[in-house]
């Protein structure tokens, strides 16, 4: 499966879209849980980001694939405290980056948590991929 920021106009604007294997689509609203994900790697569409990074129309560029899922029905369900929040806008900078702004595009999470404030995440192994250009 795979999930993206959904910020196109409408009723699930600013939720989160869900993509299954066979093309399903579901949305789920950040302000009612935390979701998180197992197994996951993030993707960035560096060709499209880097035209949004230059000033051009803002379109899909970037995703979160994983494996399997669990929403936090808890209630005060909270990010872990130690969690740290990864941060993608192609205007700021065209790649996913962490606080001190480093390119993290391809990088592999164990585990991480979707919430109204964005993505976190606790543990990180690398990826075997191509270097980041």
């Amino acid at each position: 499966m795979k999930v993206r920021y959904h910020l196109a106009k409408g009723p699930h604007y600013m939720h989160w879209q869900f993509k299954t294997a066979n093309g399903e689509v579901f949305y789920h609203d950040p302000k009612d849980n935390i979701i998180k994900l197992y197994n996951c790697i993030l993707h960035n569409n560096r060709k499209v980001a880097d035209k949004i990074f230059l000033g051009k129309n803002k379109d899909v560029c970037s995703w979160i694939k994983f494996q399997g899922m669990e929403v936090l029905l808890e209630e005060n369900a909270r990010v872990p405290s130690w969690a740290t929040q990864l941060r993608y806008n192609p205007k700021v900078l065209p790649y996913w980056h962490d606080a001190n702004g480093n390119n993290i595009d391809g990088l592999a999470y164990d585990e991480l948590y979707l919430c109204s404030e964005g993505v976190f995440f606790d543990y990180c192994r690398p990826v075997t991929t191509q270097p980041h250009q």
